[in-house]
């Protein structure tokens, strides 16, 4: 055990010399624009911070206050919109920001030693972002909101139908600590207001933390990067004003019942399948990505060369963007896709598998072929001697 402890502290002391959470030894690959994303983490979230605490100014965090309050802030106080927006569309920055760096990670081998606990903390982060994305959605109280709300906290309660947790009633314990009750109401709009405010606040000072101890960067963009960056979202946030919706009614559900953006493709998954799969199948995704640094042991970071791992990115990315459509779309068919999503899955993943295996012996094949020999250099001829004249 003592081993066990020892090998685990050097393992993390390593780890955390070489931590990188916002790209700031990335400096000399500043031509590749897929390097400046953790800059762009670290800026949108400082836009969502620093505007999320003038919305609380005037938010008020009751379901028969919450709705009106979003509403004065937007339309009575001087450049609200633009705070409300800057807040909204600074989050779906940031969302998109930590999944560019993400796949941008993943496919170019950044998560492998000694970059695992950097991947780590990167993919909990866009976990922590989606959670505090839900939560601040629901506070708006507006019929959408509510709705998408209940619907995603149906799914902890999937857990009770497997066997062993079922009996501990896990998920409607996870259920109830985010409703408060048995359906959502003040008590949820309260937790959820906490937990959205406490998931920035906790993290921007281990942020800070890092960066004190560290000496790191903690913008590692151009000023004028910067200065585009805030453009760009106020001219959103005065294009597309963020909008109100109807006030939330629990009697009268919305068809089609839609959480934002980044929650589309999940909810669409978990729409194919059985409810005890529907409660089991972010857990395994999640599961996937925090373990996939020590599931891939090669050493080789080209995504060609570690095949099977490359198919199963380009398989994410590409039902992430599917499923997304098929929903906005609304051309799902519950009966129809399934079947042939399940049978395309199993056909490529087995393809990828006899492909890394494929190339694993041909690699194997080149390291056991003796290297060839050298050819010895026939010895330049002797000068000939003079002759006298």
């Amino acid at each position: 055990m003592e081993a066990v402890l020892s090998n685990l502290k050097e393992w993390l002391r390593d780890r955390k010399e070489h931590l990188d959470l916002f790209d700031e030894t990335k400096t000399a690959r500043q031509d590749n624009p897929l390097y400046i994303v953790g800059g762009l983490v670290w800026l949108s979230w400082m836009i969502v911070i620093v505007s999320g605490v003038i919305l609380m100014l005037w938010y008020i965090p009751t379901t028969t206050a919450a709705y009106r309050s979003i509403e004065h802030i937007t339309l009575d106080i001087p450049f609200g919109w633009l705070v409300r927006g800057m807040h909204k569309y600074g989050a779906d920055m940031l969302i998109t920001c930590i999944t560019l760096r993400i796949y941008r990670m993943y496919f170019a081998g950044e998560y492998k030693k000694p970059g695992e606990l950097s991947w780590m903390i990167l993919f909990a982060s866009l976990v922590l972002a989606m959670i505090s994305g839900i939560t601040g959605y629901l506070l708006i109280w507006n019929q959408r909101a509510f709705w998408a709300a209940k619907v995603v906290l149906t799914v902890p309660t999937y857990y009770d139908e497997i066997p062993v947790l079922g009996n501990l009633g896990l998920g409607r314990a996870i259920a109830f600590i985010f409703l408060g009750g048995p359906a959502v109401g003040q008590a949820a709009i309260t937790r959820f207001y906490a937990i959205h405010f406490g998931i920035s606040a906790v993290f921007a000072i281990l942020a800070e933390i890092f960066f004190y101890r560290t000496r790191r960067r903690r913008l590692n963009l151009s000023p004028l990067a910067i200065g585009l960056v805030l453009g760009f979202l106020a001219f959103v946030s005065f294009d597309r004003l963020t909008e109100m919706g109807r006030w939330a009614n629990p009697n009268r559900t919305p068809l089609p019942i839609l959480s934002d953006w980044y929650f589309l493709a999940l909810y669409q998954l978990v729409k194919y399948m059985p409810p005890l799969w529907a409660g089991i199948a972010p857990a395994l995704l999640i599961g996937y990505g925090m373990l996939v640094p020590f599931m891939d042991r090669t050493r080789e970071t080209r995504p060609l060369e570690r095949p099977f791992f490359f198919v199963v990115g380009l398989l994410a990315l590409f039902y992430f963007i599917v499923f997304t459509a098929l929903i906005m779309l609304n051309i799902a068919v519950i009966s129809r896709d399934p079947p042939i999503i399940l049978g395309v899955t199993f056909v490529v993943l087995a393809l990828a598998f006899v492909w890394e295996i494929a190339h694993r012996r041909r690699k194997a094949q080149r390291a056991a072929q003796p290297a060839p020999r050298a050819v010895p250099a026939r010895p330049a001829p002797a000068p000939r001697p003079a002759q006298a004249g």
